[in-house]
């Protein structure tokens, strides 16, 4: 059966470029304009994610992820951005949304967060192999809140390959969610020893050292991370 999505953005351009471009990936695809209009379907009928608006007039995305959780919905939410937006972003992953894209994105850059949170949902404890699989799994386990977990699986991940700098970068992420900065930093500093090009441990690192300390950016090391 194929995975349906629930657009929700009030700018008809929005859901008619998103629709478009997934539902070339045999996605079946249904629409919202505004928040009332989302919290009414998705309670109505079932859906295996929703890409969801974070401002809307009215009900906002906001208060859509809200209402949805409270009445114990699972669906993942992916959120949707706009310059000035990205702190109420970090606050959508607390409330429960799954991941998070800026606008303006491509649908190359759509097709492919749509893919990976998909992918991601499907995966099983029990399906988990290859380094790859583990890396998405603690990922998995990390927005989900199980950090133990996450933890758990990012050990493995550095036992299967022990060049990699990807759990050292996550395991430097749970530190920062525990409170634990010091520690958080000298994961990202063992993850550029092992890789001095990886990016998203070099921004976090820069990020954790402000004098002004933030959450604000936090780089899982995905392609589709807030630059």
């Amino acid at each position: 059966m194929n995975k349906k999505i629930l657009i929700v953005d009030d700018e008809k351009n929005i859901r008619m470029t998103l629709k478009h471009c997934l539902k070339e990936e045999g996605y079946e695809i249904d629409s919202a304009v505004n928040g009332e209009e989302a919290l009414k379907k998705s309670i109505e009928e079932e859906f295996d994610l929703m890409l969801l608006d974070i401002k809307m007039p009215g009900l906002t995305g906001m208060q859509v992820l809200s209402k949805v959780r409270e009445k114990g919905s699972k669906i993942d939410v992916i959120m949707m951005t706009a310059y000035g937006t990205i702190e109420k972003a970090v606050e959508a992953m607390k409330l429960g949304a799954i991941d998070f894209i800026s606008k303006p994105f491509t649908p190359d850059e759509i097709r492919s967060i749509v893919k990976e949170v998909l992918d991601r949902k499907d995966l099983e404890e029990a399906e988990v192999e290859t380094f790859e699989d583990v890396i998405a799994y603690a990922k998995k386990c990390i927005l989900e809140g199980s950090y133990s977990k996450a933890e758990e699986f990012l050990k493995k991940s550095i036992a299967i390959n022990i060049d990699a700098p990807e759990p050292h970068n996550l395991l430097g992420i749970l530190s920062e969610y525990r409170r634990k900065i010091q520690k958080a930093q000298m994961h990202y500093r063992a993850a550029l020893a092992l890789d001095p090009t990886y990016v998203a441990a070099e921004k976090n690192l820069q990020r954790t050292a402000q004098i002004r300390y933030t959450q604000v950016g936090m780089q899982l090391g995905d392609e589709n991370d807030e630059q």
